[in-house]
């Protein structure tokens, strides 16, 4: 009895955590004990479990009994000595079974990221805006269908036919925005300026993610509620909730528990008062992202989400139904959600960052799985890697036993950011260059060159051979395809392929690049080629890939160019740089991982001012 009420009292589950499926598991008197205790302490009684791994609320929780609350906290774990800073909470089956921060919120002040800390949640306040709208209707002061010209006066042409509706699933035709988050703009002019945007489409007749859509919602939630964009938000839907911690301003926060941003291994600060106004944010961002919060008060939105709270089921499958195809079929967009079928089954989500701090909210109603998490450092974002790869690789580490985890790396307690800074700078090796940049006490290495790529990845020789013939294959159909060659990549096709119909994607890319304010493209430069491992991106594709670095005047992409197992030219993906993230474990020595499955790791040291691996010395060049 003693150990599960000191069990109660360390940990506890926010209020407003849905409490289906609690587990019953001891007498009824010891329960009438636990729930005078939780009276006078906070503590909920649905939140003791047999076994559990408990600790205070700042700290968090890992529930031993749980395979998915336990490979998730792995995975995390792993990633934490990798740069992740941030916090998560996880709840399967109605059970919180992972709620736990990681790294820095803070670094200079050394501050711990726990699951109380405040930050960011970038686009994932569209959810909130999409909300309001259908609150308003279920109250008679608005309809879905409503168009534009009911709300504002001396629309452009064409402009009054836009619906509420629209505006909610970005097939307005609107631009995606018209300034930067951080401009102190006034909601007349963010209007004055919108309007002289021409549309991008017929309204209702294709799809463009508009932040400026979600702007609009706003302001129109502000006239009909007469209510700012925030009051009404904590007011009818956060603090009814039980959401006392998430908004712009009005919460409050102690400054302390505001996560700082990192961007490139460089302070970049808080997202709040860049630009705002008094009351809030510029219009630029108020009601399409910015809104702060916990992962505490986005597990208690849940509820919300599912119809339990003030929209009633109705209304809540209809703000989480996709409307409007995204990219594909298999991804709709909703109000403020994306709705997708996976192989995890329907999935309702959404993701949001500013290029700093990230923050993703998923939900899969027949698996029973919720997890939020969010996180402050664009090196190991917790949102977006690359085509939002972070969610895909924690649910493999919920449900799939073949997820390649990443090593376990224990770093130096005695590393030093400042050891760190001193080390960044581009190191040479014959054909090669590392390009070290440090984050915090780790550093962050961009490779390029094939030499490079085999001392980090360590090919066999028959595979270093064979690099070095797709290397050659690829430069030459590069080298054409930097003209215009309209049959570039013959010599990388298959017998039979049209070289013509082969290239053309790639033709295509580059002039939409270049008429999308990218520039002219000025190089392609070929990387280097690598395997491509078990569990990592591009395996199920083909055995190996070569990376080309696109570059443009005002703009660069890269693209990994996967071969089939003949050799022949499979097809091309974007993706990150190769790269690997050095872990210090000892004085001038390193652990590398690279950065993805399948998680290879290599030792390193510095000798003076060059970077021993393999035997081989890269050494730096001022």
């Amino acid at each position: 009895m003693k150990s599960r009420v000191m069990m109660c009292i360390r940990y506890r589950i926010p209020a407003g955590t849905p409490r289906e499926r609690t587990r019953i598991d001891i007498s009824q008197i010891c329960l009438i004990a636990i729930a005078l205790v939780s009276i006078l302490l906070g503590c909920n009684s649905a939140d003791l479990r047999s076994g559990e791994d408990t600790s205070d609320s700042d700290t968090g929780v890992v529930d031993h009994q749980s395979s998915i609350g336990l490979n998730i906290d792995r995975y995390l774990s792993a990633l934490e000595a990798l740069g992740f800073s941030g916090a998560i909470i996880v709840d399967h089956g109605g059970e919180v079974v992972l709620r736990k921060g990681y790294g820095l919120a803070d670094r200079e002040s050394r501050r711990p990221y726990t699951p109380t800390t405040v930050q960011s949640h970038g686009s994932i306040t569209k959810q909130m805006t999409g909300a309001a709208i259908l609150l308003l209707e279920s109250r008679g002061k608005l309809s879905v269908d409503d168009s534009l010209d009911l709300y504002f006066d001396d629309l452009p042409e064409g402009w009054e036919a836009i619906s509420l509706h629209q505006l909610l699933t970005h097939s307005s035709g609107l631009s995606e925005g018209v300034g930067p988050d951080e401009e102190s703009i006034a909601a007349q002019a963010y209007l004055d300026r919108l309007m002289a945007e021409p549309l991008q489409f017929a309204p209702g007749s294709g799809y463009a993610y508009s932040n400026a859509g979600y702007s609009l919602l706003g302001m129109i939630v502000e006239r009909v509620s007469g209510q700012s964009y925030e009051a009404f938000l904590r007011n009818e839907l956060l603090l009814p909730a039980g959401m006392s911690e998430t908004g712009y301003l009005l919460p409050a926060w102690d400054r302390d528990r505001l996560a700082a941003g990192y961007r490139n291994g460089e302070r970049w600060g808080l997202v709040q008062g860049r630009g705002w106004l008094d009351d809030g944010p510029n219009w630029n961002l108020r009601a399409n992202g910015g809104l702060h919060t916990t992962v505490d008060d986005m597990h208690r939105w849940l509820n919300t989400v599912r119809g339990r709270g003030v929209l009633d089921v109705e209304a809540a499958l209809r703000w989480t139904t996709g409307y409007i195809d995204e990219w594909s079929d298999n991804s709709k967009y909703a109000y403020g959600w994306v709705v997708s079928d996976t192989k995890w089954g329907r999935m309702i989500s959404h993701q949001g960052s500013n290029g700093i701090f990230s923050a993703e909210f998923v939900w899969l109603p027949e698996k029973e799985l919720f997890f939020y998490i969010q996180g402050n450092s664009l090196m190991v974002s917790a949102s977006v890697i690359s085509a939002l790869e972070q969610r895909e690789r924690l649910l493999a580490a919920a449900f799939d036993a073949e997820f390649p985890l990443p090593p376990l790396v224990e770093a130096a307690s005695a590393a030093s950011p400042e050891e760190a800074g001193q080390r960044e700078g581009i190191y040479h090796l014959e054909g090669g260059t590392l390009e070290l940049t440090a984050d915090d006490t780790r550093l962050f290495a961009k490779l390029s060159g094939q030499s490079v790529l085999n001392s980090m990845l360590n090919p066999t020789e028959a595979q270093r051979t064979q690099f070095a013939e797709l290397n050659q294959r690829t430069k030459d159909a590069m080298d054409r395809l930097e003209v215009g060659q309209k049959d570039a990549i013959a010599g990388m096709l298959a017998e039979g392929e049209d070289p013509v119909e082969r290239t053309r994607p790639l033709l295509n890319r580059i002039s939409q690049i270049s008429s999308q304010n990218g520039g002219e493209l000025r190089s392609l430069h070929v990387i280097g080629s690598f395997k491509n491992a078990p569990g990592s991106r591009f395996a199920d594709l083909g055995p190996w890939t070569t990376f080309v670095y696109a570059e443009f005047e005002h703009w660069n992409q890269y693209w990994n160019l996967v071969w089939n197992s003949d050799g022949t030219y499979r097809g091309n993906w974007s993706g990150p740089w190769p790269s690997f993230i050095l872990v210090p474990t000892a004085k001038a020595e390193y652990r590398g991982v690279r950065q993805g499955p399948a998680w290879e790791t290599v030792g390193l040291h510095f000798d003076d001012d060059c970077l021993v691996v393999g035997g081989l010395r890269a050494c730096r060049v001022e």
